[in-house]
């Protein structure tokens, strides 16, 4: 006899992810006690970048994958090793990314070449051992707006806020060579991706 599906209850100031296509961060603020009618749990998130909470049942939510040791080898496009994120609160920017990433993936080999290379320079800078706490802060922000742009139809990108962040990167980590050398790598591939 197969077991019931687990039901998804997460606690207050929990990072999850909201939605089932476009998926947004956000952070639970309270959840009910018991499951409802239909058998799952109503939770309090407040999404990223909103005023109001919005009541979402467990089902419409799962947790941010690098934020939860529980999900090891499971598929998580960014895992943040050797790093201290707590003291940086890149939390919301990395799960930012991570949700557009997700509906980025799924799309044609240039989408996914995007993702691979959106994901690999968010690691790296956030592991990185020479560029100072609030560059990283900076960098990973500009990443982030691009990484939201991308997920964008073209018709709908801000072409001026994407040229400045794509501008500005390059500059923002020449004190780190190794991420000088992914940007040689990969800029390109962000580049056409964006239609710069």
């Amino acid at each position: 006899m197969a077991k019931p599906p687990k039901k998804n209850r997460f606690g207050p100031g929990r990072r999850v992810l909201v939605g089932t296509i476009a998926m947004r961060p956000g952070t639970v603020q309270a959840v009910d006690d018991a499951p409802s009618i239909m058998g799952e749990f109503v939770h309090n998130v407040l999404v990223d970048g909103e005023l109001q909470a919005r009541r979402v049942v467990g089902c419409d939510m799962q947790p941010i994958p690098e934020l939860d040791d529980d999900l090891r080898g499971a598929n998580r496009p960014i895992y943040i090793q050797n790093s201290n994120v707590a003291n940086l609160n890149l939390g919301s920017q990395v799960g930012t990314i991570h949700a557009a990433l997700q509906s980025i993936s799924g799309g044609s080999e240039a989408e996914r070449e995007f993702a691979r290379a959106i994901e690999q320079l968010t690691q790296a800078v956030v592991s990185n051992a020479t560029l100072p706490d609030s560059d990283k802060q900076e960098v990973v922000q500009a990443l982030s707006t691009i990484v939201e742009q991308g997920a964008k139809k073209p018709e709908q990108r801000s072409k001026g806020v994407l040229k400045a962040a794509v501008a500005w990167l390059p500059t923002a980590i020449t004190t780190a060579a190794d991420l000088t050398t992914l940007w040689e790598q990969y800029g390109p591939i962000i580049k056409v991706h964006l239609g710069l």
